[in-house]
């Protein structure tokens, strides 16, 4: 397991703060924030192998519990996810065995009214088991739930917005008002991310001109798969900073897109 980053301010956790941490396929990541003064105090990054995804997640709540939060809020990186119309959603989640087909999941929903839609998801027992056992309440959430709840600051009607972990990205597509695709892919080189989003306009006939991208997640300016980007599209934006105080720190505040908005979802 790597840290990338572990960035915090002088202030102890306390019952003050709450706990937001996400997880994934290839990372974990939380953070300390203290609700009273919309302040995050702590920022930490770890990534990994898939192979050993539980076992890390282990280790880093080892390094998180026995603190007296505020309250918990476990948000799903994992990407057995389907977002359904709320008119449709009958606490029935056989549609995800039949896509994802994942042995041993617990099955959660999140639901979006401003968008009239349900968020249905899984993840694995164990991890579900793990996290319930490590602290006395917890929240649950899936990435694309707060990522479709909060306004990006963006108005353009056609937007991808993009947000990349270290094995993998994830895509929410916006278009005329309405979501058309969330969806997590796995990338090893730039081109690899440039064919899905390629794909992605075809398929839902976007003109590459017109289409807005707004990038966040472990992507910087000075790389190449941003040079990529450029090349393929016109209108390639890094997400908005917070409405909210960090720690003082060198890295963009675009790495920590999801964490601030699973911040702004449960205030």
């Amino acid at each position: 397991m790597k840290t990338l980053f572990d960035i915090r301010s002088d202030r102890e956790p306390s019952s003050e703060h709450v706990l937001l941490l996400e997880a994934g396929r290839d990372y974990c990541s939380y953070v300390f924030w203290h609700r009273p003064t919309n302040t995050i105090d702590r920022l930490q990054f770890h990534s990994f192998t898939e192979m050993e995804a539980e076992k890390r997640i282990a280790d880093v709540l080892t390094e998180c519990k026995g603190i007296n939060y505020e309250s918990v809020v476990i948000c799903s990186a994992f990407p057995q996810a389907l977002l359904v119309p709320t008119k449709y959603f009958n606490d029935d989640y056989s549609a995800l065995d039949t896509i994802y087909g994942q042995p041993a999941q617990v099955y959660k929903n999140d639901a979006i009214p401003e968008w009239q839609m349900v968020n249905i998801y899984s993840l694995p027992k164990t991890l579900h088991r793990l996290f319930e056992d490590t602290f006395s309440s917890v929240q649950f959430f899936h990435v694309y739930t707060p990522a479709i709840k909060i306004y990006n600051g963006f108005v353009s009607d056609n937007q991808l917005t993009i947000h990349f972990t270290p094995q993998h990205f994830r895509v929410l597509l916006k278009k005329d008002a309405a979501i058309h695709l969330a969806q997590t892919y796995t990338y090893q080189t730039p081109l690899d991310v440039v064919y899905y989003l390629l794909k992605i306009c075809y398929e839902f006939e976007l003109e590459q001109s017109a289409v807005h991208l707004i990038l966040s997640g472990l992507i910087e300016k000075d790389s190449a798969l941003f040079t990529e980007l450029q090349q393929y599209f016109t209108n390639v934006h890094f997400a908005h900073s917070p409405q909210m105080a960090l720690p003082e720190s060198e890295l963009p505040h675009h790495f920590f897109t999801s964490l601030y908005n699973l911040a702004t979802c449960v205030s």
